[in-house]
């Protein structure tokens, strides 16, 4: 094995032994599971038992708390899973409801048709939310969002000679309220298995690849792009997927009420399936079947002699909940749970050494093109913003299987080239190509595909998820993994999967990010000042990783960097960029007694 390599992977025994036994097993990071169960096990209580003890106000009661929670569950998914702060659920929950009632109880057309009628009308609110989704984000969308849920119930009564504007809809479906199976009736039992589907749902979700690449595409849709992710395609199906579930759950409300007006749809609605989050706890299982009990379940029937001031009591209950709660109660209890049964990581974990001994042997051998070909080509490459210039007629090649740096004074345009190679910046003019394909006018997620791994000057860790999770990403983008490699990275699992990113140091978060990319099986990686905040000693491990990827996978790595001893001692050529041109490029020896070059960072170095 050649020097770099060696110097990884050949290490006292004590340190080989502690990495193959890895760290102890302990409790998994989250309850998720517990508050599953927990959450299953309301809903039957709500959904049932009033039926078998015959009280029909409780019946009636339980059941709309069911349908509010379903609803709270799936804004949740949107809020925290889908990164979309939407105010304005409950005018999607009114479409389901009228478009099922209009069809129903207007025109007389039969049940199952009038229910497929409420899930396309929901479809079309959901398709509606999604289109502003794409352009604005955060807040903004939220007051997008919530005008919808203003202006609905007004939209009904406009539209009277089609929804019998103020005067609402009766409704009658005796086949489902009838007593069926046991005393129980079908529209409980109907009820109860969508409350269990849906927070079965959310539980599966996160365990799937796109729930996972959804959670990524929330938390950094940087991150999420430069992993091949379309962030919008994310938001777009989130909005779509909820919007189905809450439709149902509008259609549902029908036979439990008998009669829809508009006045039943209001703001408060909305408010309440939000607030419902915030009380219980963002992104918990649990949470919002505990926000809607206090919410609903006790204004409005503990304390129904004050149902006019319920406005009041979300908003004093809210407050209070994230002064002495600020994680929601759910999520303050799971944040305690966590801190007192979790250790912060093994301070003896290695990770470089993970990669070297665990996931590149098993990427060894994959296809590669022959060492030395050009894979990244700019040519006139220009970027301006308005009257600035940051790169000015850019002209780069870089080979395959070379450690690539890119040196220069701040603002010199390093880390825009970076951006236009990784597509989260288009050029003003000229091209780039990547492997032969121009890259000019792709998108990120596009370029991503293509094998280009990217990391950030700021490490894109998620803290929601271990650090195995935090890897597992890079194998979710990677559509043709090698069963070698799958298999060698779950041998990962056990050792990291307990272990909570959150609490990670800086140096070994640069080193998950580039697990990550050895995982995604990105054959060119752009990296922007990847050593900043490393120590002495993380820089030189950090350095051996490097030259251990392009020696053993013949990675190409293209490297932005300030310091120049990193630069000059890991580089196989470098090119030197001063206010947007390229003004060297040669071997390290040839960069170093450039006179072109060398002025510039005579008080650069170890920056």
């Amino acid at each position: 094995m050649n020097k770099s390599g060696t110097s990884i992977v050949s290490d006292t025994t004590a340190d080989a032994v502690a990495l193959a036994t890895g760290p102890v097993a302990g409790p998994r990071l989250n309850s998720d599971l517990v508050q599953l169960v927990i959450a299953i096990t309301l809903v039957i209580i709500f959904g049932l038992v009033p039926n078998f003890v015959g009280n029909p106000y409780w019946t009636q009661t339980l059941q709309i708390l069911i349908l509010y929670a379903s609803v709270s569950v799936l804004q949740n998914v949107l809020l925290v899973d889908a990164g979309q702060a939407s105010f304005g659920q409950g005018a999607i929950f009114g479409l389901g409801a009228y478009a099922a009632a209009m069809a129903f109880g207007l025109y007389q057309m039969p049940w199952i048709f009038a229910v497929g009628m409420g899930l396309v009308g929901a479809l079309i609110g959901g398709i509606i939310f999604a289109l502003p989704a794409l352009r604005v984000q955060n807040f903004h969308l939220g007051f997008v969002t919530l005008s919808a849920a203003i202006v609905f119930p007004q939209v009904v009564v406009i539209l009277n000679d089609w929804t019998n504007g103020i005067n609402g809809i009766i409704v009658s479906v005796p086949q489902l309220t009838n007593a069926g199976l046991f005393g129980a009736s079908y529209l409980s039992i109907v009820i109860t298995c969508f409350g269990i589907a849906v927070l079965c749902f959310h539980y599966a979700l996160r365990r799937t690849r796109f729930g996972r690449r959804m959670r990524v595409a929330a938390a950094s849709p940087e991150a999420a792009m430069a992993l091949g992710i379309s962030p919008g395609v994310m938001r777009s199906v989130a909005f779509i997927v909820t919007a189905i579930g809450i439709g149902f759950a509008g259609v549902m409300y029908l036979p439990i009420v008998g009669f829809v007006t508009p006045s039943a749809f209001s703001l408060d609605l909305s408010m309440l399936f939000f607030f419902a989050i915030v009380v219980g706890g963002r992104g918990q299982i649990l949470g919002p079947i505990l926000g809607i009990i206090i919410l609903y379940f006790l204004p409005n029937v503990v304390f129904a002699q004050f149902l006019d001031y319920r406005l009041l009591a979300y908003g004093a209950v809210t407050l209070a909940v994230v002064l002495l709660f600020p994680d929601g109660i759910v999520g303050s209890f799971e944040k305690w749970r966590i801190k007192r049964r979790h250790a912060t990581p093994d301070g003896g974990l290695r990770l470089d050494r993970m990669i070297a001994d665990d996931l590149v042997p098993a990427a060894v051998g994959k296809p590669v093109t022959q060492a030395g070909d050009v894979v990244v080509k700019v040519r006139g490459g220009s970027k301006t913003f308005g009257s600035v210039v940051a790169l000015d007629g850019v002209d780069l090649d870089i080979r395959r299987g070379e450690i690539h740096g890119l040196i220069g004074a701040n603002g010199s345009g390093k880390t825009s080239l970076l951006n236009v190679l990784s597509g989260f910046s288009r050029l003003s003019g000229g091209t780039v190509s990547i492997k032969d394909a121009e890259i000019t006018r792709l998108s990120a997620s596009q370029i991503a595909r293509l094998g280009i791994g990217r990391t950030f000057q700021t490490p894109r860790v998620f803290s929601f998820f271990s650090i195995w999770d935090n890897l597992r990403v890079g194998l979710d983008a990677n559509p043709n993994v090698d069963a070698q490699l799958k298999k060698r990275a779950g041998a990962l699992k056990g050792r990291l999967d307990t272990q909570s990113a959150e609490w990670l140091p800086h140096g070994q978060r640069r080193l998950v990010e580039v697990m990550r990319v050895v995982l995604q099986n990105a054959d060119v990686l752009l990296l922007d000042e990847p050593a900043a905040g490393l120590s002495p000693e993380e820089r030189v491990r950090f350095s051996e990783l490097l030259k251990y990827l392009r020696d053993t996978l013949g990675t190409t790595i293209i490297l932005v960097e300030h310091d120049l001893d990193l630069v000059l001692g890991i580089a196989d050529r470098i090119t030197v960029l001063d206010t947007g041109r390229v003004v060297a490029t040669g071997a390290p020896a040839e960069i170093a007694s450039n006179p072109a070059a060398k002025h510039m960072f005579v008080k650069a170095r170890n920056a």
